[in-house]
């Protein structure tokens, strides 16, 4: 073994470790290697940039826009509406029909898009059938793969089989050269899904499921169960919430309650609840969450201990120390949220003010962005100045004496006592879990503890049963905190319903493949004010989550209720964010593409024209698609924005950076390497050893590696070994593309999976049922077929 084989494996080892832990995201994987190996010398800065004019790189991103077009044009849509008449209410006709529908389409349409597409469609299918969603869902997403295994342009991994084939001086595939191993693929795998696969599926229906398709009105999906989470308060005469706005009573951000509806003189108020909305006596809130956390709040008892630069006295004798500080030009915290740069954690400090100018901040300091210059007013230990000072993200940091300690605290400001009863939630918890703290903008200066207190305790340290809290806030805290306790329980007969106000409707999403969601809470995005919707509930793993959703991370696979106005609900379905579950936006959204029917047929014509200009030769693949997709534009099927949005661009990047890869492999020898020690392992099985070998390899790791990059490596090593048994390239190639599109076996080996786990209800285990088994049957029905054609 020579350096440079040593350094590649070594590169392709540190990549997919990192693929496997997800450390980073694969697309700034991929550029990272694509940085090592153009720095490190082991590829030309020309061959590490190759790959973004390579063919296939650029056949991808122009059948990306070319499937937005048919889409955007209402295309699919009346594919879609043929299907659900077509489906009839016998479940392996539906099955059939889904799995066959969404496998053509996959075969010139990119598969990702296709599952997004259908996915309304047999929702709509299943609410007509009584079916529930979890029987459909799983088989359509598999022959969104399936039917990736047709054609050329049927999903990347086989684009890049077809180029590392002409890469190494063979004739790459043709369009349909995947077409009669991947038909039958797709055949086998529909009737084995329809007949027997069908058994391995999740059968339990949730009873709402069942009223919404009988009830246009009432259309969420899953048991969310709102009613059990719903109960009543009202607004007492002299109550100190009287006159003030919603939000500031705290119910959301304490006790992660959702307001989902106000009465007032018997008469609900509409369909949108503004946190600006005055409070007036008599006032009933509808609220949504956990009853007990908020008759645990009665519980708490606050007793005032100063006020304002009377805190000064009380504290100054302790081991605290007041420090302004002000931010360095070139500070790393600089640009950062209070919030973002973990500032309590990072220097074990408080922040009591930010002075800007002449602008002074006080509250919601955790979404305060810090700007260089800034002056923050600290409490912090003595023993942590040191640190502090070695940060080297301030210009100065001046010590203030005790004589100037009444400019940290002005008049509103108050020093309390928190006693919490031992069966508190917040006994057991850490100081970071408790969650009060940012809510009602108290820090915690204190926890008064025998035989010695901790003063500005860690956010991992716990608070204890019979601990008392010295927390520093506001005279605004202590009102809320007696705002929330003088609400009163209304504890009356009178039924509590999930039904929506009759102005608004309710309706079921899932985040998009694109959304640019995942990974934020809903107060990140200050989702009610953003959408001018609630979200009632997060179904995820297979339960409904309906109190503390403001702080829920958006996950891909998460299916949310969502009420609202109706026309903020019809809406969401033009939001590239969201795909709307519901029949009524489904068939709003067809309604509207309908409304040009000359851009569908010419946008069928220009997929049509792309097809045939490859098949009689007249272009490249990449030529056709980039000319078909400049036409939709051109034609107006669909604009630049909607055409730039539709590129899966992590896949772009991922297949460009990891192509220097493949170049390397092969230039130092390293594929050659990989495939002596397979040929000398394969060898006593001989050639078709060999192909299961690989085939088998490459369909278990699809499982952890993204399946472009997998294609890759595993071509390059399959060319490479071909030649000792005598075997055709294009045996191994097709083999290996082949088993990179039987991602079945989990939710996250595929986009597609992702996308219906939250509609459908599934767990990682449904996957692995039938995911294997569906594995089995296409594996004996590829192979066989390679070795028939070949």
């Amino acid at each position: 073994m020579t350096f440079e084989i040593a350094a590649v494996l070594a590169i392709l080892a540190g990549s997919l470790v990192l693929f496997v832990t997800e450390k980073l995201r694969m697309d700034v994987v991929a550029l990272l290697v694509l940085s090592v190996l153009a720095i490190s010398g082991l590829v030309s800065p020309q061959a590490a940039l190759a790959g973004f004019s390579n063919p296939a790189v650029v056949t991808v991103w122009a059948m990306f826009i070319l499937s937005a077009g048919l889409s955007a044009t209402g295309v699919a849509d009346q594919i879609g509406a043929r299907v659900t008449r077509l489906a009839g209410r016998k479940e392996p006709r539906m099955i059939i029909v889904i799995m066959l529908t969404t496998g053509l389409l996959s075969a010139v349409m990119n598969n990702i898009g296709v599952a997004a597409l259908m996915l309304p469609v047999v929702m709509d299918i299943a609410r007509r059938a009584e079916v529930s969603p979890s029987r459909l869902l799983m088989p359509m997403a598999y022959a969104s793969l399936l039917g990736g295994l047709t054609t050329l342009v049927g999903t990347p991994p086989n684009l890049v089989a077809s180029e590392t084939l002409a890469q190494t001086g063979h004739p790459g595939f043709g369009f349909f050269s995947f077409t009669p191993i991947g038909l039958p693929a797709l055949v086998t795998g529909t009737l084995f899904v329809a007949f027997l696969g069908r058994h391995l599926l999740p059968s339990r229906m949730p009873e709402e499921f069942r009223q919404a398709s009988r009830d246009a009105e009432g259309e969420w999906q899953f048991s969310h169960d709102l009613e059990e989470r719903r109960f009543r308060l009202r607004v007492a005469e002299g109550s100190p919430l009287e006159g003030r706005p919603l939000r500031d009573t705290g119910l959301g951000a304490l006790l992660g309650l959702t307001v989902v509806e106000i009465e007032r003189n018997q008469q609900p108020l509409g369909v949108t609840i503004d946190g600006d909305l005055i409070l007036r006596p008599g006032d009933i809130l509808h609220v949504q969450g956990r009853r007990e956390e908020y008759e645990e709040l009665f519980d708490w008892q606050a007793f005032e201990m100063a006020w304002g630069p009377e805190i000064a006295e009380v504290l100054s004798p302790h081991r605290l120390a007041r420090v302004a500080a002000v931010v360095s030009e070139k500070s790393e915290i600089a640009g950062l949220t209070v919030r973002e740069a973990d500032f309590r954690r990072r220097f074990q400090a408080h922040i009591l003010s930010i002075h800007r100018g002449d602008r002074e901040i006080r509250s919601k300091l955790a979404s305060a962005r810090l700007v260089s210059g800034d002056e923050l007013r600290l409490e912090l230990r003595k023993e942590d100045l040191d640190a502090l000072e070695a940060s080297n993200c301030f210009d100065s940091i001046t010590i203030l004496q005790e004589e100037n300690f009444d400019q940290f605290y002005p008049e509103t400001d108050a020093l309390l006592e928190l006693a919490v009863p031992a069966e508190s939630r917040l006994a057991g918890s850490t100081v970071a879990e408790s969650g009060i703290w940012d809510a009602l903008e108290l820090r915690l200066i204190a926890i008064g503890r025998r035989p010695e207190s901790l003063f500005l305790p860690e956010p991992e340290e716990r608070i204890l049963p019979g601990d008392q809290l010295l927390v520093h806030g506001t005279r605004d805290t202590i009102r809320r905190l007696e705002g929330i306790q003088s609400l009163e329980l209304v504890d009356d007969e009178q039924p509590l319903s999930a039904d929506p106000h009759p102005e608004s409707a309710y309706t079921e999403v899932t985040l998009s493949p694109r959304s640019r969601l995942a990974g934020q809470t809903l107060r990140e995005l200050d989702f009610r004010r953003r959408y001018g919707l609630q979200v009632l509930s997060i179904w995820r793993a297979g339960r409904a989550h309906r109190s503390h959703l403001r702080n829920f991370r958006l996950e891909f696979g998460d299916a949310l209720l969502f009420a609202g106005p109706r026309d903020r609900i019809a809406a969401l379905s033009d939001d590239s964010d969201f795909l709307v579950l519901s029949q009524a936006a489904y068939e709003d959204a067809a309604a509207r593409k309908k409304a040009s029917p000359f851009r569908s047929w010419l946008s069928a014509i220009i997929m049509l024209a792309v097809v045939l200009s490859v098949l009689v030769g007249w272009f490249p693949i990449a030529i056709a698609a980039v000319a078909g997709a400049t036409l939709m534009i051109v034609t107006r099927c669909l604009n630049i924005e909607t055409a730039l949005r539709a590129i899966e661009w992590k896949s772009v990047f991922l297949i460009a950076c990891m192509i220097p890869l493949g170049t390397a492999m092969k230039e130092t020898g390293a594929a050659e390497w990989i495939a002596q020690g397979i040929t000398r392992i394969a060898g006593p099985l001989g050639p078709w050893g060999l192909i299961i070998a690989l085939y088998l390899v490459t369909m278990l790791a699809t499982t952890i590696v993204p399946t472009a990059a997998l294609v890759l490596i595993m071509a390059q090593i399959g060319i490479d070994a071909s030649s000792s048994f005598g075997l055709k390239p294009e045996v191994v190639v097709m083999a290996v593309a082949m088993a990179a599109s039987a991602s079945f076996t989990s939710p996250i080996s595929h986009p597609a999976n992702v996308l219906v786990m939250g509609p459908g209800g599934y767990r990682f285990v449904d996957y692995i049922k039938l995911g294997i088994v569906l594995a089995i049957i296409v594996a004996l029905t590829v192979i066989p077929m390679i070795a028939w054609l070949y």
